[in-house]
């Protein structure tokens, strides 16, 4: 199987390692509803646009907050533009100093009541999406250049885009916008993107369906198709497509849930009592079993990872998930294997990020905070 090639390569190891001791006190906490204005990012998920907020690193020396917001009067609609927005709803980004958390800038976008977020480029450069429209803007907020996410006329479609680990590819892979195991092996078609330029690099009609985009490595496209039963697939730049099974590697024996391509195309497996993230189908970088835990949601930057640990996985009642009452972020560097940070914080309006040294950013209800990492930056 050729589906994945490490840059690094590990020995087997059954656990992790523990690093020494470093403080789990915070170099500073926010309250981002009294000091930026934000909702609490635990309001109640219960419309299409209330799940787009969170936190991102955008270099080692900034963090940024965003939250996709509905004004409180109702403005005079305008006719849509390009990002999808008439007005009545606002993408707000607060980007502030990793170090002491004083506040670097501020955007505040118009956008749809859907598909808005950020994402970190390279160079101090970030990506802003608003609705079927991305835009790049400079460390300086200087929007540097754009790109508009077409749709098909007559087709109920929308688009999934990510950004590699390294920040410098953007994938974007515009599918049906609803998940229909029967809608059979109708492509989707694929983008390209230098990410520090957003300029096109490459186009395709996906060889099989791409599905349901997940994830996207240095070299690789990781996605989850419908037909044929939700199966993964793992794509090169060009659109050869390998279907993956975990279960065929030796390190992937149990109730996995979830995956995803990390740097150097990595792939983590994860989810109930077990993590795994692999150079190869046969060799692991880390290895973790915690018995009676889940692994719920990962993150990564460089060499670092930083995931959800619940007591139980999550269920759903009424098409809400119901989740315990406490969930633990543990957080590991990949080169020694060794945990850095455990972190229990509130479940409920929890989201985490972290920086490619290692610092971790955790937004719990209503409140910033950021923790050193491993290693200070270069």
């Amino acid at each position: 199987m050729h589906w994945l090639v490490g840059i690094l390569l590990f020995a087997l190891a059954g656990s992790s390692t523990e690093a020494p001791s470093l403080s789990d006190k915070p170099l500073w906490t926010a309250n981002l509803t009294e000091d930026f204005g934000f909702e609490r990012f635990d309001r109640e998920i219960n419309k299409n646009w209330l799940p787009y907020q969170g936190v991102v690193f955008l270099s080692p020396e900034r963090i940024a907050v965003y939250q996709l917001n509905r004004r409180s009067e109702r403005v005079k609609l305008s006719p849509r533009n390009e990002s999808g927005g008439a007005g009545n709803f606002y993408l707000q980004i607060e980007i502030l100093n990793v170090r002491d958390g004083h506040e670097v800038g501020r955007l505040e976008l118009p956008s749809p009541g859907l598909f808005s977020g950020v994402m970190p480029s390279r160079n101090g450069k970030f990506i802003v999406r608003t609705g079927d429209m991305i835009r790049l803007y400079s460390a300086s907020l200087q929007q540097i250049a754009s790109h508009h996410l077409l749709l098909q006329k007559g087709e109920s479609q929308a688009w999934e885009v990510t950004v590699s680990d390294s920040g410098d590819t953007l994938v974007a892979v515009r599918r049906p916008m609803y998940a229909d195991p029967a809608s059979g092996d109708k492509p989707s078609y694929v983008e390209v993107l230098d990410a520090g330029t957003l300029q096109l690099k490459n186009t395709f009609q996906a060889r099989g369906p791409a599905g349901w985009l997940t994830t996207v490595g240095e070299r690789r496209i990781l996605s989850l198709a419908p037909a044929h039963g939700w199966q993964w697939n793992i794509m090169d730049m060009e659109g050869h497509s390998d279907r993956f099974d975990p279960s065929l590697s030796p390190l992937t024996r149990f109730g996995y849930r979830r995956i995803g391509l990390l740097a150097h195309d990595y792939l983590a497996v994860y989810g109930d009592q077990q993590l795994v993230v692999m150079s190869s189908p046969t060799q692991a970088v880390l290895k973790l079993s915690e018995p009676r835990q889940f692994f719920q949601l990962l993150v990564h930057a460089n060499e670092f990872i930083a995931v959800e640990v619940l007591e139980r996985p999550p269920y759903y009642k009424n098409g809400m998930p119901l989740l315990p009452h406490f969930a633990q972020i543990d957080a590991y560097d990949l080169n020694t294997q060794a945990k850095i940070h455990a972190i229990e914080r509130p479940s409920r309006g929890l989201y985490f990020a972290i920086s490619r040294h290692g610092d971790l950013g955790i937004i719990a209800e209503n409140r910033l905070e950021v923790l050193r990492g491993a290693r200070e930056p270069e």
